[in-house]
């Protein structure tokens, strides 16, 4: 399934982010991906998305949301309690410049961070595509994140790896995920650079489920 051009807002003090002793935040604007909303997480295949905005401030962030819950308890319970788990991914502003970002989460948030492809147009001010995807080896299963590279007829010219989230699946008939795009300005309004609210257009978004 695909979704047309669409655009989320993002006011200061907005995050999505999970750290020892007692970090818990969870109030970034968020859209759905998935129309009927959550689906079982073994019928989970891939979802990808094109996101642009104007990165100015620390932090500043947007990209894809991966979102696990167990169906026997509210989503939003079950993250106050820190039983949930989920995956961001797409592109924050560090140290003046924006990175590749991914921040998997299982019990706190583990984040890296890459440059973007050469080829990125307008070295990531400009469109980036992110994809979120199951992949089996003799290993066993996994998520792994790419950015895609699209060439002008917007079919993938380029594919890098990002992240390989290995325990995603592990015990995957016990959740349920949501997809959604999101962004998030963690910064004080005093502190924001440019405009108060972080402004970031989305479209191409595909979810394929089995």
């Amino acid at each position: 399934m695909a979704s047309d051009k669409f655009t989320i807002t993002a006011p200061p003090g907005t995050d999505i982010w999970r750290k020892p002793p007692s970090t818990n935040s969870f109030n970034a604007p968020t859209h759905p991906l998935l129309p009927s909303g959550p689906v079982p997480l073994r019928t989970f295949q891939r979802a990808r998305l094109t996101f642009s905005g104007p990165w100015t401030t620390q932090y500043d962030q947007a990209g894809l949301l991966l979102h696990l819950t167990k169906p026997n308890a509210s989503a939003s319970e079950q993250q106050a309690q820190q039983q949930d788990r989920w995956l961001k991914t797409g592109i924050e502003f560090y140290l003046h410049r924006p990175y590749l970002s991914t921040v998997a989460t299982q019990s706190y948030a583990d984040w890296s961070v890459t440059p973007p492809a050469a080829s990125t147009p307008n070295n990531a001010t400009g469109p980036v595509t992110i994809e979120a995807r199951r992949e089996t080896d003799a290993l066993g299963t996994s998520l792994w994140v790419y950015q895609l590279v699209l060439g002008a007829d917007g079919e993938e010219a380029e594919r890098w790896p990002l992240r390989e989230c290995t325990w995603w699946f592990a015990e995957e008939g016990e959740w349920n995920v949501d997809v959604r795009a999101m962004a998030a300005r963690p910064a004080e309004k005093g502190s924001v650079v440019g405009a108060e609210g972080l402004v970031v257009e989305f479209e191409g978004a595909e979810v394929e489920v089995k």
